[in-house]
């Protein structure tokens, strides 16, 4: 019969950065969970989170172009849920003239009731599609090349 220090078996030692990371590396609260974005926006909601660190002082100034890059979507639909983002009012959009635009996220008192979503999503299709291009493309700020 083996003794209780014969049975230890030693660990190879893992590498540093293996152990750097959390065992998990996001919560979603369920408020957000059921909020009911799709997800579209809800990939580039998580995003621009990451990118203001979740803080209402914190700023996104990714271009869209990059941040639909990240988000693997294409830009139509990133235009798309930014829109439908800052109409719900999870953030904040500040233009600037020949830069990025600015993305701010808003504390969830601030989000408009999830029963509105819909409405807000027929909205922008509607809007989309009796304007042109161009005149969405200026309408959120995206940088031409």
């Amino acid at each position: 019969m083996a003794t209780k220090d014969e049975l230890i078996v030693e660990q190879p030692k893992s590498s540093p950065i293996a152990n750097s990371y959390p065992s998990s590396v996001a919560f979603i609260h369920n408020v957000l969970d059921e909020y009911g974005l799709d997800s579209y926006e809800f990939r580039l909601y998580a995003h621009i989170v990451r990118r203001t660190g979740g803080k209402p002082e914190g700023v996104c100034f990714a271009s869209l172009r990059k941040t639909a890059e990240i988000c693997k979507m294409s830009m139509r639909k990133a235009q798309q849920a930014i829109k439908v983002l800052i109409k719900a009012n999870l953030v904040t959009q500040t233009k600037r003239t020949g830069r990025t635009d600015e993305y701010r996220v808003t504390p969830v008192s601030d989000w408009v009731s999830k029963d509105q979503l819909d409405q807000i999503r027929k909205t922008i299709k509607t809007a989309k599609d009796s304007s042109a291009d161009s005149d969405l493309d200026t309408e959120i700020g995206i940088e031409k090349e």
